[in-house]
């Protein structure tokens, strides 16, 4: 009998092994820090800025001086002692609607020199349900026993509610069940409803044909894990298959002829670009990103430093 049953299991795990339906560990979401977001939260966005300095591939960005602080967070750390690069563990930003948008960043940081120096920057002092908020137009400071609350205005004030009067609505079911499609590992991840503004790198004027086609954008994932490489994927939700396969199209049409300029004159950019694959299925756009750590760390180098032109 126990033979039998030894058989089997090899028999099942082998089977697993093969055809590959052995189900990624996937995160639990962190309620701690979710509930400081309310119901109608929209999106969220992770980084593990703890396990990112873990990373093989970024210690050795940060060994080699590759990444530096913009001059701001420049003056912060000389006068604070307060390092991004060393004392912020995890950051959670949530988009609450197009105009509201609250970060919750864990960090270890001196309370007293850190609010004295947004004083000493004009920061406006206003004192809501016995905390410090330190404003800057429509934007928002305020500070908790390792944790810190930046955003606008409304939502700093209603990460601040939810603390006072605990028991409150936890964000939706929907975006709690998209986070738990994220796969563990990844130190950065987003889910949720996002548009062309909430993208940084899709600063597209309007008559480019590829900004009118993200308005169409309902909502997507994104996950990346770092180790000696870099591993990414994204997947972007669109009204209907014809907008996300024209999408694709452009894509993977920018792609081909990206490689084709800079065959012969920069191989490692085509070495770059054979690690991105684009591809679509029904109203789902996929982007796969798979890049040596190595070939970046090389690109890197003939690059200015990171944050050198930040202001």
């Amino acid at each position: 009998m126990k033979s039998i049953i030894g058989v089997s299991l090899i028999s099942l795990v082998l089977g697993w092994a093969v055809t590959g339906t052995i189900p990624p560990a996937t995160i639990t979401p962190d309620e701690a820090t979710l509930k400081y977001f309310p119901p109608e939260t929209q999106g969220i966005v992770f980084i593990d800025v703890a396990a990112l300095r873990s990373a093989p591939l970024v210690q050795d960005v940060l060994s080699k001086g590759q990444f530096t602080l913009p001059k701001g967070l420049n003056d912060l750390e000389e006068n604070t002692g307060f390092d991004l690069r060393r004392d912020v563990d995890r950051v959670t930003m949530g988009k609450i609607n197009p105009r509201e948008k609250l970060v919750v960043a864990d960090a270890r940081y001196d309370k007293f020199k850190t609010e004295q120096f947004l004083k000493d920057k004009g920061r406006q002092v206003e004192t809501y349900l016995g905390r410090a908020i330190y404003r800057d137009g429509d934007a928002a400071t305020s500070f908790l026993d390792n944790v810190i609350f930046f955003g606008t205005e409304n939502a700093v004030k209603g990460a601040i509610d939810r603390i006072t009067y605990p028991g409150s609505a936890q964000i939706g079911s929907d975006l709690l069940d998209a986070i738990r499609t994220v796969e563990a590992g990844n130190q950065v991840w987003a889910v949720g409803n996002f548009s062309q503004e909430d993208l940084p790198a899709t600063k597209l004027r309007e008559s480019m044909p590829a900004a009118q086609i993200l308005k169409s954008l309902r909502h997507g994932t994104y996950q990346m894990r770092v180790d000696r490489d870099l591993h990414a994927r994204a997947t972007g939700n669109f009204s209907d298959a014809d907008t996300a396969g024209n999408l694709a199209d452009m894509a993977r049409g920018f792609i081909a002829v990206a490689k084709l300029q800079v065959a012969k004159q920069q191989p490692d950019l085509l070495h770059l670009l054979d690690g991105i694959e684009v591809s679509n299925n029904g109203s789902a756009l996929m982007v796969r990103i798979e890049e040596p750590g190595d070939l970046l760390l090389k690109l890197q180098e003939t690059r200015p430093k990171f944050g050198r032109h930040v202001q």
